[in-house]
C-alpha cells in the first residue's frame, strides 16, 4: 500500500473500506448482499489506485452497478424504481462529458499524476463527473432516495464507501490541476452546508435526516478542499475519514431500529434509547459525533479548517457558526427524540451485535 499509493489519505480510506465490510459482515444474513458488498469493496480498493485517468473512470463507474442490485432487488417499496432512475441518470448525464473531453482533447490523461493548467469550463466539466458521487448540493437528489429505499447494507455502503469516491476522485483531479479555478465549487459548497442543515430540520423520516446530515457533511469536506490552504485540506481529509466513520454507524442504528419498530419516523424514535446502557451509550457517542462534539475526529477536522479560515476571510466565519449551529442542533434533537418518553423496549439477542462495532469505534473516535 505504501509503495502503490501517492498520498496517506488514500490508505486511511482503504483501511475504512475493510472496517465497513467488517460492519456488514456482522449485520447481514443474506449471502448475496454479503457477496455484492465484497464486490463493491474489492472495486472500491481498485480505484485508489489507479493507473491512469481513465481507469480511474472505470472503477469509478462500476461501484454504480452493486448498489442498484442492493436497491432493485432488496429495497422494501416500489418507489425503489424511481430513486433507481435518479441514480442512472445522474451518473450518465454527468460522466458522458468527462469521457467526450478524454477522447477529445489531443493529450490524454494517461498518467493520474500528471500537471497541467486547464480553463475553469475544463475543469468544471471535468470534475462534475466526481461531484455526483460528492454529491455536491443541486446534484444530490439521487441521494436520499437511495438511502430511504435502499436496504440497510446498501445504506452502510452508499454513506461510508460511495461517496469517499467522489471525494478521492475529486482529490486526484484537483491535484491534477493544483485546484485552481474553482470558485463556482466554493458557493456551491457554501450553499449546500447551510441547506442540507435546514433541510435536517425538516425530515419526519429518520433515513432522510442521515441522508441529508451526509450531504451536509460533504459539502464541508468540499469548502475545505477548495481553499488554499495546506491545513485547511488535511482538515478535509479528515472529515472524509470521520464521516465514513460516523455516517456508516448512524445508517446501522437506524436500520437496525426501523428493523425492530418497522418504521422510520421520527416520532417513533422515542424508547429506543432505554433498551439498554450499551446502545445508549453508543447512540449518544455516534449522533454528538455527527454534530462535532470533541473530542471525536469530526471536531479536530472542522476546528483545523475554522482557524485557517480565520487568515483566509473573516467574514465567511460567520455563515459557517449558522452551519455548526444548526448541524449541533439536528444531532441533539435526534438523540432528544431517542431519549425523551416511552416505555422500554426489549431488543433481546441482537443487541450484542452492537457491543463489538462499539468497542472498535470507540478506539476509533478518541
Amino acid at each position: 500500500m505504501f509503495i502503490f499509493s501517492d498520498s496517506y489519505i488514500y490508505i486511511m480510506l482503504m483501511f475504512m473500506t475493510v472496517f465497513i465490510l467488517g460492519v456488514v459482515f456482522l449485520r447481514e444474513v443474506n449471502n448475496i448482499l454479503v457477496i455484492l458488498s465484497e464486490v463493491l469493496v474489492f472495486v472500491c480498493l481498485l480505484f485508489f489506485f489507479p493507473i491512469n485517468m481513465l481507469m480511474l473512470y472505470i472503477f469509478f463507474e462500476l461501484s454504480i452497478f452493486p448498489i442498484l442490485i442492493m436497491i432493485l432487488g432488496y429495497g422494501s417499496q416500489i418507489e425503489k424504481i424511481r430513486s433507481a432512475y435518479y441514480l442512472i441518470f445522474y451518473a450518465v448525464l454527468c460522466s458522458t462529458p468527462f469521457l467526450y473531453i478524454y477522447f477529445c482533447r489531443n493529450f490524454y490523461f494517461m498518467i493520474s499524476y500528471y500537471n497541467f493548467f486547464l480553463s475553469w469550463e475544463m475543469i468544471f466539466i471535468l470534475s462534475l463527473c466526481f461531484m455526483v458521487k460528492f454529491p455536491v448540493y443541486f446534484l444530490h437528489l439521487w441521494l436520499p432516495k437511495a438511502h430511504v429505499e435502499a436496504p440497510t447494507t446498501a445504506r452502510i455502503l452508499l454513506a461510508g464507501l460511495l461517496l469517499k469516491l467522489g471525494t478521492a476522485g475529486f482529490l486526484r483531479m484537483g491535484e491534477m490541476i493544483k485546484f485552481s479555478f474553482m470558485n463556482f465549487w466554493f458557493i456551491l459548497s457554501l450553499i449546500g452546508m447551510i441547506l442540507g442543515a435546514f433541510m435536517c430540520l425538516f425530515q419526519r423520516d429518520v433515513k432522510a435526516v442521515a441522508a441529508y446530515s451526509s450531504i451536509t457533511h460533504i459539502s464541508f469536506v468540499l469548502f475545505a478542499l477548495v481553499i488554499l490552504v495546506k491545513s485547511s485540506k488535511i482538515g478535509g481529509c479528515l472529515m472524509i475519514l470521520s464521516h465514513g466513520y460516523t455516517s456508516t454507524l448512524i445508517f446501522y442504528l437506524v436500520g437496525e431500529f426501523f428493523h425492530k419498530r418497522g418504521s422510520r419516523i421520527m416520532s417513533y424514535l422515542r424508547s429506543f434509547i432505554l433498551s439498554g446502557l450499551v446502545i445508549s451509550f453508543f447512540i449518544i457517542i455516534v449522533f454528538l459525533s455527527n454534530g462535532g462534539l470533541p473530542p471525536s475526529l469530526s471536531f479536530v477536522s472542522e476546528f483545523s479548517v475554522i482557524t485557517r479560515l480565520f487568515g483566509v476571510s473573516s467574514s465567511l466565519v460567520i455563515i459557517l457558526f449558522l452551519y455548526f449551529f444548526v448541524a449541533f442542533y439536528y444531532s441533539i434533537f435526534i438523540l432528544t427524540r431517542a431519549l425523551m418518553g416511552g416505555g422500554r423496549k426489549n431488543l433481546g439477542f441482537w443487541v450484542m451485535c452492537f457491543i463489538f462495532p462499539g468497542l472498535v469505534l470507540m478506539f476509533n473516535f478518541f
